[in-house]
Parts: C-alpha cells; sequence; structure tokens
C-alpha cells in the first residue's frame, strides 16, 4: 500500500509540474506574439495576447524567480503598448516624478516611462519657458534611469542629446522644441518614395582592357633622355 501511495502521490506531482511548465511555456509564448503584434503595430491582436498572458500569469505567478520576472515583462510589454499608441498619459504614473515612481522596475518599463514623459513635455511646450522645462524634466528623468542598476545605452544617448539641445535653448542658439511627430506619419516615420531618376550621360563608362591590350599598355613609354646641367 505504501508503495501504491508513493506512486500516486509522484504522479500528482509529475502532473502540476507538467501543467506549471505548459502554462510557462504558453506565458512566453504569448508575449513572443505580443512583441512580433506591437512590432507590426497591430496592436489590437497584441492587447488580446496580453490579457491571455495574464490569464497563465494567473496560476503561474507563484512560482519562485518566475513570478517576479513575469509580471515585470507584462509591466513593460503593457508600457510598450501604450507609449505606441501615443497613450503617454496613461502610460505615466500620476506621482509628480513618474520615471521616480518607477525606479526600480524593469529598465526597460523606466525607459518608456522616461520617453513617455518627454513626449507630454514636448506637447505642451509652446515657449522657450515651456520647453526649457520639459527639457529638464526630461534629463532627470533618463538621470533616474541612468542611475539604476542596469546600464542602458538609450537612456545615456538620451540623456546627453537632451542636454545638448537645452544648452543650445539656453544660448539662444534654439527658440522651442521640435515639433511632435504627426500621427498620420505613423511611428515609423514617413512613407518611402521612389527616388528621381538620376543623368546618366555625365558618367563615364570605363571598359575592362583586353589581354593584348594590357600587356601594351604595360610597356615602358621612350623619350629622350634628360640633359645634364652644367
Amino acid at each position: 500500500m505504501k508503495a501504491v501511495a508513493v506512486l500516486v502521490i509522484v504522479a500528482v506531482l509529475l502532473a502540476v509540474a507538467g501543467t506549471l511548465a505548459f502554462r510557462v511555456a504558453a506565458f512566453e509564448r504569448d508575449m513572443a506574439t505580443v512583441d512580433e503584434a506591437i512590432s507590426t503595430q497591430e496592436y489590437k491582436e497584441a492587447a488580446g495576447k496580453l490579457n491571455e498572458a495574464s490569464g497563465h500569469l494567473a496560476s503561474t505567478g507563484w512560482v519562485p524567480r518566475f513570478g517576479d520576472h513575469a509580471r515585470g515583462e507584462m509591466k513593460a510589454r503593457q508600457a510598450a503598448l501604450q507609449y505606441w499608441q501615443q497613450q503617454y498619459k496613461e502610460l505615466l504614473p500620476r506621482e509628480a516624478d513618474p520615471v521616480g515612481a518607477v525606479e526600480g522596475e524593469d529598465v526597460g518599463l523606466q525607459m518608456l516611462v522616461a520617453n513617455g514623459a518627454y513626449r507630454v513635455g514636448q506637447m505642451k511646450a509652446k515657449d522657450r519657458e515651456q520647453s526649457f522645462q520639459a527639457l529638464q524634466d526630461a534629463v532627470s528623468g533618463y538621470m533616474t534611469v541612468l542611475k539604476g542598476a542596469n546600464w542602458d545605452e538609450r537612456a545615456a544617448y538620451n540623456y546627453e542629446f537632451l542636454v545638448r539641445v537645452r544648452d543650445e535653448l539656453r544660448n539662444g542658439k534654439r527658440k522651442t522644441l521640435p515639433p511632435p511627430p504627426m500621427e498620420q506619419q505613423g511611428n515609423n516615420g514617413e512613407a518611402g518614395e521612389p527616388f528621381e531618376p538620376t543623368n546618366t550621360k555625365a558618367f563615364e563608362i570605363y571598359i575592362p582592357l583586353e589581354e593584348q591590350e594590357r600587356t601594351k599598355a604595360s610597356e615602358a613609354g621612350k623619350a629622350a633622355p634628360n640633359a645634364r646641367k652644367g
């Protein structure tokens, strides 16, 4: 009887482990689909997969080490979905220092909040004073990201770039911030278009020499000897 009981317990444990492994794999698959959908601007599909991933996380969030990491990924993907739909106000925490409110979170989430804070300030900036304040807040936000445990090159680049823009504004080389990108251009910039054909008449065409011509061309030329001086 003891042997049967042990087998039953082992079978139950294996079934539970298999179920957890299946749900963890399903969560990772859904998150990969979310990344793909955001990259291709399929935001409705991304939101649906994010909800499915949240359901898998509800039953696996207690798993040591996996749960905390998975919840951080969920926050970062939700923030990315809001950012690329230009829902900056929904993305930002309600605190006065939005980047400071997510300090200690995943660096990807911190970057999205810092970028969103800059976009909000960029849209509000109508004159030199407002532009300078928006730059000050954005520089402080990226500095908070750089002070974190994980180094991020994007934060370093944005910080240095905005410091230079702020100095140009202070020195009078710039009056306001550049306007935010228009919504109709999309998140990938302006659409490409065919370039105008170039006039090929100005180009010179070089034809390779034949073997006999190359041999003849490589012979030393004959010239009159140099006259000696003195």
